[in-house]
């Protein structure tokens, strides 16, 4: 018998399952070479991409530093929108400079400076204009309430609780002086706290149902019973809004209702009574009148002489709103 070549190139080989896939599967060489020289060529594929991807995430790091410490630097900056504080104290108190990174500056970052350091700004936001202007966008909030610090002068609050003046020796005519709460603790810029959290609730659902009905001219807020709140418009309506449910609902009632009574008589006093929902009930001529409000009414006497006469001094009027 004949002894097979060695040397035969096209000797058959039976391969292992884990090199061809296939069990029993039978390559040539030529063939186990061109599976190699592909295999070869996938991984210098994948090895390539793999390097241009992190040459490409190089770039990008040396790019954003680049523009972080040499381009996009401040240069201008400019605050606009208030009326309580100049620009430069604005700017003073932003915590931003001239030559820091446009690009790091953070709207946050300067809004809690801001509402901590000037108590007057109400809410910021800024504008980016590249490659070098910041613009700071300010919008200020004002008095809603003044309380007594029983230090013989008063803390003014907005209608979120922010403390804005801790010490202020008047009122401005405008803002209700607050009764019936205790104060826990105050600071210039930061929320009020008080004693008994649920009266300290209730004012600011009246403050903020005020500002929201547009309400001017409320003078006292009486929180003393929080089942029977009491407030006083102008100094001569007094107002019986009653227990604290539907607060937003009653102001806006009693904004349409005083905004009738003063179409009629602007200097006229009486109740304005809230509790009886959805209604709305006015009795004239049931507070006492201040000595400017009485001078005022002398004065238009005779011009609102044939309207108050279709009014007794107490005649009960009812006023119907929509509710919201």
């Amino acid at each position: 018998m004949a002894t097979p070549n060695k040397n035969n190139s096209s000797k058959i080989i039976k391969l292992p399952t884990d090199f061809t896939g296939v069990s029993g599967q039978q390559l040539s060489r030529d063939e186990i070479r061109s599976r190699k020289k592909k295999r070869l060529k996938r991984r210098r594929a994948i090895r390539k991409a793999i390097l241009s991807l992190f040459m490409l995430f190089i770039v990008a790091i040396v790019g954003f530093v680049l523009a972080v410490t040499v381009f996009f630097k401040i240069d201008t900056i400019k605050a606009k929108g208030s009326g309580v504080y100049p620009q430069k104290i604005i700017i003073e108190n932003s915590g931003v400079a001239t030559g820091d990174s446009l690009l790091l500056v953070s709207e946050k970052a300067i809004s809690e400076n801001l509402f901590f350091n000037l108590p007057y700004v109400g809410s910021v936001t800024i504008e980016k204009d590249l490659p070098s202007t910041l613009i700071i966008n300010v919008i200020d909030t004002v008095a809603s309430a003044a309380i007594s610090n029983n230090k013989g002068s008063y803390i003014l609050i907005n209608d979120e609780g922010k403390v804005l003046n801790a010490d202020s020796k008047i009122v401005t005519e405008g803002i209700p002086v607050v009764s019936g709460v205790e104060v826990e603790s105050y600071k210039v810029g930061e929320t009020i706290t008080f004693k008994t959290e649920e009266t300290g609730d209730i004012l600011i659902q009246l403050l903020k149902a005020s500002t929201k009905a547009g309400v001017i001219g409320m003078t006292e807020i009486d929180l003393t019973d929080v089942s029977a709140i009491t407030m006083k418009y102008d100094n001569r309506i007094k107002i019986l809004v009653g227990p604290a449910v539907k607060l937003e609902t009653k102001i806006l009632r009693a904004a349409s209702a005083i905004d009738r009574e003063n179409e009629i008589n602007q200097y006229e006093t009486g109740v304005l009574d809230l509790r009886t929902d959805p209604k709305v009930f006015f009795k004239a001529g049931l507070e006492e009148t201040t000595e400017k409000n009485s001078s005022n009414k002398d004065k238009t006497e005779d011009k609102n002489k044939n309207k108050d006469n279709k009014k007794n001094e107490t005649t009960e009027t009812t006023v119907k709103t929509s509710e919201n």
